[in-house]
């Protein structure tokens, strides 16, 4: 029994040791283990380009005509044979110099007849005159009353004859005037196929044109988007450069300067005519020639990134953000476009650079660190 009770003893103070050293155990290694920590973000690098603001320059391309300035269409006023012709095609000519003149002797004797008839008509209105002049002062007692209303009458009717007998010499002598042709304008002369005996008249239409070419004007149209643009600034294409690339590739020496644009719109192109004067000393440009018309613009501390970076949308255009090691969609304004890329308003924060890689949704909530490309890599990043 007394056996039997020490066997019991001893089992007890064995489970009683093993209890003692298990928790001993787990005491000290809960002092040794690391203490647990939450979980963190995973952090990436994606590829990204760098905002650098700087000034952009931006060149539209128009469609352009060469007009002259100044056109005469030369046509008589009046009827009758070619005299004399003065000039040639291709002459230059001032304002006033002869251009060609019509046989005079029709128009010379009218006017002399209509000066004969002005004299005539002095002569009739003195007489009448003094007639009239001479009975008011004989009196009521020596002349009757009609007497005198008849002689009223006759003096105002010599002096409406003697006015018409003015403006009768008048006309005659603008139509002797017209006789000969003077050139309205200062300009070059066009084909002159008119020879010495050609009878011409205001019914013949146009003999000949004399164009103005220094200086000269080209017209290009924009479109009504365009039109509100330049419409929104001081003035129209103000600090834009207006050049004119020419059928053999060359840039034309000299800069354009806008002059105004056309009163209404064209609903068939949604376009709207521009026109701007060009130095031409060298008659370098022809009128009624197609040019191509460069305007350039400098948008001034702006972003040109590609195309392929800016996600258009309904209500906007954007662009993914890596900012503060987060990706933020980022609201833009574009200021142009060009074939590959848009230029933009710089309406970024410093540090932000542009994401290049197709975003996903595993991205958000992992911070970012930009890769940035170099130009060649992001080209090819671009063309994938």
């Amino acid at each position: 029994m007394l056996k039997r009770l020490w066997w019991l003893i001893i089992i007890l103070l064995m489970v009683i040791a093993f209890i003692a050293g298990y928790f001993c155990f787990a005491w000290q290694y809960g002092k040794s283990a690391p203490k647990h920590q939450a979980p963190v973000s995973e952090t990436l690098a994606l590829n990204a380009i760098e905002i650098i603001p700087h000034n952009v320059e931006f060149t539209q391309t128009y469609v352009g005509r060469l007009l002259p300035v100044h056109e005469a269409k030369v046509q008589p006023f009046i009827s009758g044979f070619i005299d004399k012709i003065m000039v040639s095609g291709g002459e230059h000519v001032k304002q006033g110099d002869v251009l060609f003149t019509l046989e005079q002797n029709q128009y010379l004797a009218e006017l002399e007849a209509a000066y004969a008839n002005i004299l005539q008509a002095n002569a009739d209105l003195s007489n009448a005159e003094a007639y009239y002049n001479r009975i008011k002062k004989a009196g009521k007692n020596t002349v009757s009353a009609t007497e005198l209303d008849n002689a009223k009458a006759s003096f105002l009717s010599a002096q409406a004859a003697f006015e018409h007998a003015k403006a009768n010499f008048a006309l005659a002598e603008v139509n002797y005037n017209y006789t000969i042709v003077r050139s309205p304008i200062d300009g070059i002369v066009g084909d002159v196929s008119l020879t010495t005996g050609n009878y011409v008249s205001p019914t013949s239409g146009e003999l000949f044109s004399i164009m103005q070419l220094n200086p000269i004007r080209v017209r290009f149209s924009i479109t009504d988007k365009e039109y509100l643009t330049e419409n929104n600034k001081p003035a129209p294409f103000v600090n834009d450069k207006i050049y004119l690339k020419l059928a053999d590739g060359q840039i034309f020496s000299d800069t354009g300067k806008f002059k105004y644009t056309d009163n209404s719109l064209n609903s068939a192109s949604n376009s709207i005519a521009v026109y701007a004067d060009f130095n031409n000393i060298n008659q370098t440009l022809i009128p009624n020639a197609y040019v191509t018309v460069l305007v350039k613009h400098t948008f001034k501390y702006s972003v040109q990134i590609s195309k392929n970076y800016v996600s258009l949308e309904n209500d906007g255009s954007y662009v993914y953000v890596i900012r503060d090691g987060k990706i933020i969609k980022e609201k833009v304004k574009i200021s142009a476009s060009e074939k590959t890329d848009f230029i933009l308003e710089n309406t970024f924060r410093k540090g932000d650079a542009i994401l290049t890689e197709k975003i996903q949704q595993s991205y958000y909530g992992k911070t970012i660190i930009p890769k940035f490309l170099n130009a060649e890599k992001a080209e090819k990043e671009r063309d994938k």
